[in-house]
């Protein structure tokens, strides 16, 4: 086909796209609101066209102004033609939806014609969701509460104003002092030749942590030689290419202790986990807010365990008391908030740790499916019991003391986990992971990760140690049955904890090889 005629008939394509667009805009207007003079189904269709003809002549004779040309027609159009209909309907409410609809239809079709046909496409559907959508958004403005708005403002808060200032690298790095500059390198042997400064001491045969001021933590030296004017080292690390002649290195304070407490926490690191945490818990309460509390104990369970699989524990467990007789509903409830809780770490670690997650996979899984199996298992058993759900209280769906909380306690368990791995030895990471686990199986879920990623422990340690701290974070829920609620809600979930549990370490002890 010749070029000419594929020319054409790309232009007659996109404009039109361009009318079609401003055809459905103008049809949701008329059949949504009142009749509009000024802003019919014509209108809009018209709008598009002079949209994506302002854009066409603007690139015919390369002058971009001819579309702010077009634009300013418009705007006086629908600018005069509000003010009419304004002055005709004084005494009522006389808002001014069709006539933003009017100018974004007008730049849809200059998108459009500037080659941006998804673009253009898209912004088409966005505008008539919401237009469509007047009731539903209405609805939702007026269910919204002050402390909610006030939860998601604090929300984006850390997200997009904290989280980019904090320094990302970890604190060791900014106690540290001077002690020499690189001299020479010799890239293919890694030998490093420095000039020491006065004052700080190289001792031959140890090993040195190196940092810069630019960079942070580059890697280890090992101290072959000591001379009074030079020392030479053999560096070992991922960053040789990040040193040069002339480099000042830094090292370590020297109370040994410090710096490795220090080395375990990055406050980038740490406050992205916080806000991943907070965003899922986030999802969780929204979507308990969308679905009511008409759609049965099981559903509400189930997504309550993506806002907080404890506090749905602790919701369940005190309506036990007041309605023994729900006992197997509320069953299946803490079951699948439980169970939740399995899926919702896997994809939570997928997101910092790919490698982890695959690794912890099948454990997690197993666990997470036989939760489910015995969920419905209650769920058999308690056909015929009335399936009304109960009032769950989430008073908040984003706290900012929680999320301060929650770094403090990650924060901690960082560095008890630091220490522990550098001066017990891996072999406590078992008794570490069930204490952190009562506490919290995010944090420590999340400190492993750190740890392996950091190379200090084997991706299969770090997995069964994860598991591990998910099962004593599961029991601890269990435990919470048993002190705040009914007898025979916690007969029920007793044996289905424990089937969770050995199918959990069964599946540890066949996959992992230590």
């Amino acid at each position: 086909m010749p070029t000419e005629t594929t020319s054409l008939l790309t232009l007659f394509t996109q404009l039109g796209v361009a009318c079609g667009l401003g055809f459905m805009v103008g049809l949701e207007r008329e059949m949504g609101g009142a009749p509009n003079p000024h802003g019919g189904l014509r209108d809009f269709v018209m709008f598009a066209l002079l949209g994506a003809v302002s854009a066409l002549a603007a690139l015919m004779y390369e002058n971009s102004w001819l579309i702010l040309v077009g634009f300013l027609g418009v705007l006086t159009l629908v600018v005069s033609g509000y003010w009419i209909t304004v002055l005709r309907q004084k005494d009522e409410d006389t808002g001014i939806t069709t006539e933003i609809a009017a100018i974004v239809t007008f730049f849809m079709g200059v998108l459009v014609m500037k080659g941006a046909l998804v673009l253009g496409i898209a912004l088409g559907i966005i505008v008539l969701a919401v237009l469509s959508q007047k009731a539903a958004i209405k609805g939702f403005s007026t269910s919204v509460q002050r402390f909610e708005l006030e939860a998601a403002l604090q929300f984006l808060i850390i997200t997009f104003i904290v989280l980019p200032i904090l320094p990302n690298r970890s604190l060791d790095a900014y106690f540290t002092l001077p002690a020499g500059n690189v001299a020479e390198i010799t890239e293919d042997t890694a030998r490093i030749q420095i000039k020491p400064n006065k004052g700080y001491m190289f001792e031959p045969g140890s090993d040195l942590v190196i940092y810069t001021e630019t960079e942070g933590h580059v890697g280890t030296l090992h101290i072959l030689e000591v001379g009074a004017d030079s020392i030479a080292a053999k560096y070992s690390g991922e960053h040789l290419r990040l040193l040069a002649p002339g480099e000042e290195l830094r090292a370590p304070l020297g109370v040994e202790v410090v710096s490795t407490l220090l080395s375990a926490i990055n406050p980038y690191k740490i406050w992205l986990i916080v806000v991943l945490v907070s965003l899922i818990s986030f999802a969780g309460y929204t979507l308990i807010k969308v679905v009511g509390t008409s759609a049965g104990i099981g559903l509400t369970g189930l997504i309550g365990g993506l806002a907080s699989s404890t506090v749905t524990t602790l919701s369940f467990a005190k309506r036990s008391l007041e309605m023994p007789h729900w006992n197997r509903n509320f069953a299946v409830a803490v079951v699948l908030a439980s169970s939740v809780m399995f899926p919702r770490l896997l994809l939570q670690i997928g997101i910092v740790n790919q490698a982890l997650m695959k690794n912890m996979a099948l454990p997690i899984l197993v666990m997470g499916a036989t939760g489910l199996v015995m969920a419905a298992f209650f769920y058999v058993r308690s056909k015929g019991e009335s399936t009304q759900s109960t009032e769950m209280s989430f008073s908040n769906p984003f706290s900012l003391k929680s999320a301060i909380t929650f770094g403090a306690v990650f924060a901690t368990i960082l560095m008890v986990t630091r220490l522990a791995i550098s001066y017990l030895g891996e072999a406590w990471l078992p008794l570490i992971a069930v204490v952190s686990g009562l506490t919290d199986a995010d944090a420590i879920a999340f400190s492993l990760s750190d740890a392996q990623q950091a190379g200090i422990i084997s991706l299969d340690w770090a997995s069964f140690n994860l598991v591990l701290g998910a099962l004593s974070n599961t029991f601890m829920k269990l435990f919470l049955v048993f002190t705040l609620g009914h007898r025979g809600l916690f007969k029920n979930l007793a044996a289905a904890f424990l089937i969770i549990g050995a199918s959990g370490i069964v599946t540890m002890y066949l996959y992992y090889d230590f």
